[in-house]
């Protein structure tokens, strides 16, 4: 399997091997693609749009994209944003 870091507070956690100068872009699509492995397991997809208009497609499976959020969605962070926001 794929390994994917979960970090659910990237003020107390950050990522440091990412550079100030690092290309930030906006979310714009989400999908699954049914057979996407080479084992017929679906695939998460996302696209994003980077700020000088280029696109950035990535990829993982769903069961690690689940997973994350299901991690994300019980995190201290999640619970704060419900209690306040839900």
């Amino acid at each position: 399997m794929i390994p994917l870091d979960i970090r659910p507070n990237l003020e107390l956690n950050p990522w440091d091997d990412v550079s100030r100068e690092t290309a930030v872009g906006r979310l714009e699509r989400v999908g699954l693609l049914p057979n996407g492995t080479s084992q017929g397991r679906p695939v998460f997809a996302l696209l994003v749009r980077l700020e000088d208009g280029s696109t950035v497609v990535v990829q993982t499976t769903w069961a690690l994209m689940s997973t994350a959020v299901r991690a994300l969605a019980a995190s201290p962070v999640a619970e704060l944003d419900r209690m306040e926001h839900g």
